[in-house]
């Protein structure tokens, strides 16, 4: 089992990098013998989509890049590798190609988000609108089987307009990619400005 957290604050130092950590290493101290990547936007260069739509056209078999072979670590999820996902990409040549590689081999996709003006950062979002190819792939149909999607979202105390407009943002892109959503937890007042976790998340199953 593979899992990938996503981490979708520009701040390298930041809430959400802090939990982030604590989960990256809870997953490696309780579950030893799967793996597990992380990826930060605040480490990624990834442009904005352009709406040009150019990937809802497949690129040929020869012109493909390898996939991660068997015995790699990000070798692709069964239902990503049965998809034609992998050939739905954009013409941009940025980091989101590598993003794409740890996405698609997850059986387990982990979203540590904080909150901006009720949604996500704008670096973040540039990406999720980046998930587009897995649009117009077949992958988003294949809903008899979905992997999990956990939502982490973080922000200061006494937010007035909830969790819910970052939530479903988050959700609708990453559905497109063969996740389905299982739980959110609402960190919001709950992690100090170092990182410090002050009390539970409130958990909501889906």
């Amino acid at each position: 089992m593979h899992r990938t957290i996503l981490v979708g604050s520009p701040r390298p130092d930041g809430r959400s990098a802090h939990l982030a950590d604590e989960l990256f290493d809870a997953c490696i101290e309780e579950c030893p013998d799967d793996g597990v990547s992380i990826i930060t936007i605040s480490s990624t260069d990834i442009a904005p989509c352009i709406g040009c739509n150019r990937c809802e056209k497949a690129t040929p078999e020869a012109e493909l890049p390898e996939r991660p072979e068997k015995g790699d670590p990000l070798h692709q999820h069964p239902l990503v590798f049965k998809s034609d996902a992998f050939a739905h990409r954009c013409f941009l040549r940025d980091d989101m190609d590598e993003v794409r590689k740890h996405m698609d081999a997850a059986d387990e996709l982990i979203v540590v988000c904080p909150l901006y003006f009720a949604s996500t950062p704008s670096q973040f979002k540039a990406l999720l609108d980046r998930l587009q190819p897995y649009y117009f792939s077949d992958l988003r149909e294949r809903t008899n089987v979905r992997r999990s999607l956990t939502i982490h979202v973080i922000g200061e105390e006494g937010n007035p307009y909830g969790i819910d407009a970052c939530v479903d943002t988050i959700r609708s892109a990453c559905g497109c990619a063969g996740f389905k959503l299982d739980r959110v937890l609402d960190w919001t007042g709950k992690v100090t400005e170092d990182g410090t976790i002050i009390a539970d998340a409130e958990e909501t199953a889906f």
